[in-house]
């Protein structure tokens, strides 16, 4: 059975029948506080494109707030980067209830390899786990951003093999949560460019990680006034636009998670609810169960 456990994201409503209780909370460097009122997930500082820096929280941190190009911030530069992060995190959480989740996204490789990343990585881990030993830590693949000079590191499920390799070697706590949209676009695929074997090569390439898989992103894009597509908006109709891929998605989908662990979902949709609802009710018709 493929299981998911909903997040709260941006307040978007999800069919009548599911009410998550858990909240996606932003904490992004321009973020001056939090104030959840139900258990949450963090979503850190996610490198699309500039902040401020003008916080007074974020004043406290020099090394954070010189860590950019453009204003485009740069995770994980140093140790001392990490030991700052997650005293910011520390400082943003204050007398609220310890985050059930934190959300992380991977540096550029202009300035950091993988190995230069796991040895600053557990510098946070180790402050995290110390502060809040049972939140749980995932890392979000990323592909697309303003920054200039280097990609991602963490991207395609090459780069995801890599890490999850490099996680089981250090013993690390840390798991993965997979945008999947994302995945997809660090291949070139997206409306119009679908076929089966496509779809299911890179779903099927997911396999040898799937344990450490904790968590799925899912959203949409759509194509608007413009012509052009808009990330986050739309669901999978507009997404995959013929209806047999869309199905081939769905099936795949579940037979990548069906081990009948529970994994977290965040529907990172900025269009009206109703996309939403249809990604849920495609998963659901689909056999993926929603439990609290």
């Amino acid at each position: 059975m493929s299981i998911f456990i909903p997040i709260d994201y941006d307040g978007r409503r999800y069919p009548e029948d599911i009410s998550p209780e858990i909240k996606e909370v932003s904490a992004n460097f321009d973020v001056a506080d939090i104030r959840p009122v139900k258990e949450y997930s963090l979503h850190t500082e996610y490198s699309y494109g500039k902040r401020k820096f003008d916080t007074n929280l974020i004043s406290s941190f020099n090394t954070i707030k010189e860590s950019h190009k453009d204003f485009v911030p740069r995770l994980w530069v140093s140790k001392k980067w990490a030991e700052e992060f997650s005293c910011f995190i520390i400082k943003l959480v204050e007398n609220n209830r310890a985050p059930k989740i934190i959300e992380i996204h991977p540096p550029f490789n202009d300035y950091c390899n993988l190995n230069d990343f796991i040895e600053i990585y557990k510098v946070f881990e180790k402050c995290i786990s110390d502060t809040y030993p049972d939140t749980e830590i995932l890392i979000e693949n990323r592909y697309g951003t303003l920054y200039r000079g280097g990609k991602f590191l963490v991207s395609n499920v090459t780069d995801l093999e890599k890490l999850c390799e490099s996680i089981n070697k250090n013993g690390l706590k840390l798991r993965v949560v997979l945008d999947f949209i994302q995945i997809f676009s660090s291949y070139n695929l997206g409306p119009g460019k679908f076929n089966t074997e496509k779809i299911s090569s890179v779903i099927r390439s997911i396999y040898p990680i799937r344990e450490r898989i904790k968590g799925v992103h899912l959203w949409g894009k759509k194509k608007y006034k413009t012509n052009r597509y808009i990330s986050h908006k739309g669901d999978l109709n507009t997404y995959f636009i013929d209806s047999e891929l869309k199905e081939i998605f769905l099936k795949e989908l579940y037979d990548l998670l069906d081990d009948g662990i529970p994994r977290y979902f965040v529907p990172e949709v900025n269009s009206p609810s109703e996309d939403l609802i249809s990604i849920v009710e495609d998963l659901k018709r689909c056999g993926f169960k929603f439990v609290k």
